[in-house]
């Protein structure tokens, strides 16, 4: 039995695509498929999430897709299917995405490959991570290599994780896939990248004159406002004392 994890949520039989919903295709071609188009079908027991034939045939060869798609974001995912009697090198099902991510975050890649049945009884599959330094590999520090596999073995993928970046763990990495059957190698590369700090051009530049100067402008007047107001107070308190005094000499001279 072939197995095709196309979705990540439960889709329904239906030959449109409207909003908040995901579909199915093959070729372009909607599903569910008549035998002629696909002899896949959904799997029940991964919640219809995934396709499943238990014969491949020739007909089965071609291009799925799933979309899942709401009113502002649609997400496709493609596979593609060969047949062929031997695996001479692994295939990738899952390439690494580039990532931007600051300092102090943390990161993670997925590399995956389907290897097939080993041959021979001695022969074994190797997935790993370095970090590369010009085109030579590294060990990656401060990390953490999980390799997992399904479909009975035949597909390995593996999983990085670099809880706390730090500077030094920019750049490229390589994920190597080896198959016991095969010499070569795949390998499958990713870019970790800083998140770039914007430059202030100069039209922002001069805005931010501008509105730093009318600030001081408003605050130099204010500053004048309130040392007028003192003053003013303060030369009334005055009057009003020389006129209180003036009133009492004259009273005692009357007297």
């Amino acid at each position: 039995m072939i197995l095709l994890p196309l979705c990540t949520k439960p889709l329904a039989p239906q030959t449109s695509c409207p909003p908040l919903c995901g579909c199915r295709f093959k070729n372009n071609k909607p599903h569910p498929w008549s035998k002629d188009v696909s002899s896949f079908i959904v799997y029940p027991e991964a919640a219809n999430q995934t396709i499943y034939s238990t014969r491949l045939e020739e007909n089965d060869i071609g291009n799925y897709s799933c979309i899942l798609r709401n009113e502002t974001h649609a997400i496709k995912h493609e596979i593609e299917l060969r047949l062929q009697d031997k695996l001479d090198n692994p295939m990738p099902t899952f390439r690494p995405k580039d990532l931007v991510v600051s300092v102090g975050e943390s990161a993670r890649f997925y590399c995956e490959a389907f290897v097939g049945n080993l041959y021979l009884p001695d022969a074994t599959n190797e997935i790993v991570w370095n970090q590369m330094f010009d085109d030579h590999p590294h060990n990656v520090t401060d990390s953490m290599q999980v390799n997992v596999t399904r479909e009975e073995g035949q597909i390995i993928g593996s999983y990085l994780s670099i809880p706390n970046i730090q500077t030094h763990h920019y750049g490229r990495y390589r994920c190597q896939i080896v198959s016991g059957n095969s010499a070569q190698k795949l390998n499958l590369s990713v870019l970790l990248s800083p998140v770039e700090v914007t430059a202030i051009t100069d039209t922002q530049l001069s805005v931010l004159v501008y509105v730093m100067a009318a600030l001081l402008l408003v605050l130099v007047i204010l500053f004048a406002w309130i040392c007028r107001t003192v003053q003013q107070r303060t030369n009334n308190k005055k009057d009003n004392r020389c006129s209180a005094q003036f009133i009492a000499n004259n009273e005692h001279e009357n007297v």
